[in-house]
């Protein structure tokens, strides 16, 4: 069976990247495709993969990496250049504008979908709002092409996967289609429980403003916390203005040290209203809890009040505001001892690599038993 993974782009490392390193190793002859990719950030497992990339990338490669939403409106053409007449399989992790890929008549292909991207979807008012007339007309014309594109491209996905409940009902109410859930691939192994914690408050992530890490940086400040803050981005020079004392920023860290800083910190504080949130799982599988923004994939990755009555793995906050975070905080801190590292642990494991793989594999060989059955009934 040949197989071809397709990615929008190797452009930043992040959560989806994670998804395809471990697609990667479960079809270890799959070719990978992108529109566009920075060598600096395609995940070093994948360096010596067969990549192959579009004609977008020659002119992203001069230094516009990061300006390629400016080239959204070149990425149906990007996409339909890709030449998949020879696979078998195709998986495409999406991302925006990927699921328009064309396969031959007698391949599968199966879209594992990361979110409907945001800007033309659900996001799409709140992205015009700061925008002057003649960019907000653009805006729309093009979010509006974009959004037909990837509508009609869906009707044509045979099996279409999403990375949780709640991408799950994005899904069902943007393009129509149903799909089964399959939860991100999380190395929760490598989790070990500390023997104590030290006196810092923890938060890791791309530093984007969609993140929110200013509320965090706020309320820490506010309340006089120690923050560790890791990751790099776009909104890392807005975000040191922001932060007093207390406040300290690592960078990126080698995974051992991001383990060392996971599982001896005393919360993770998570702001992003995340689609599924693959860093809170991380954080919980050394033990930690997790103070999160109670919307979105938080709501599956982090046990708050189960009826079933196991124990809590954290808190939520119910605003995106400084005071709702630093309020999230303090009640945190009230039954800081009641949270068992253990419990925590076990719950994370429910998100662990195996438990991917064993659901994908599952999925393909069904697709593909299907579609034999299907081709049965026809010839017969």
């Amino acid at each position: 069976m040949k197989v071809a993974i397709v990615h929008p782009w190797f452009l930043e490392l992040g959560g989806s990247e994670k998804v395809v390193e471990v697609l990667a190793t479960m079809f270890p002859a799959a070719d990978i495709f992108v529109m566009a990719m920075d060598p600096e950030r395609v995940p070093a497992s994948l360096r010596d993969r067969n990549i192959r990339t579009t004609a977008l990338n020659r002119l992203l490669r001069y230094g516009f990496h990061n300006q390629h939403t400016y080239f959204m409106p070149l990425g149906p053409a990007a996409v339909e250049s890709m030449d998949l007449r020879s696979y078998d399989l195709i998986i495409s992790s999406c991302g925006p504008l990927v699921m328009g890929v064309n396969p031959s008549q007698d391949a599968i292909h199966v879209s594992y979908v990361h979110t409907p991207h945001r800007a033309w979807w659900d996001s799409y008012a709140d992205r015009q709002s700061n925008m002057s007339w003649w960019m907000k007309s653009a805006f729309i014309s093009t979010a509006s092409r974009l959004r037909l594109y990837e509508f009609s491209a869906m009707q044509r996905v045979d099996h279409v996967v999403s990375n949780s409940k709640y991408i799950a009902q994005r899904v069902g109410k943007y393009f129509r289609r149903d799909s089964r859930v399959i939860y991100p691939p999380v190395d929760t192994r490598r989790g070990y429980l500390s023997s104590g914690h030290k006196d810092y408050y923890l938060t890791v992530s791309r530093l984007g403003p969609e993140k929110r890490i200013d509320l965090v940086i706020q309320a820490c400040n506010q309340l006089r916390r120690p923050l560790k803050v890791v990751g790099v981005g776009r909104a890392e020079g807005y975000l040191r203005s922001l932060a007093g004392p207390t406040v300290d920023f690592l960078g990126r860290l080698p995974n051992d040290e991001l383990r060392e800083m996971y599982a001896n910190c005393r919360a993770l504080l998570f702001a992003a209203d995340e689609d599924f949130g693959i860093v809170p799982v991380e954080a919980q599988s050394f033990g930690r809890p997790v103070i999160a923004y109670g919307h979105g994939g938080s709501l599956e990755t982090v046990r708050v009040g189960d009826p079933r009555g196991k124990s809590d793995t954290g808190i939520y906050f119910n605003d995106h505001t400084v005071s709702s975070v630093s309020d999230g905080i303090l009640r945190f801190e009230q039954r800081e001892d009641s949270f068992s590292p253990g419990q925590i642990q076990e719950h994370a494991q429910k998100f662990d690599t195996e438990h991917f793989r064993t659901a994908f594999f599952n999925l393909v060989e069904d697709a593909f038993r299907g579609s034999v059955t299907e081709y049965s009934k026809r010839a017969s």
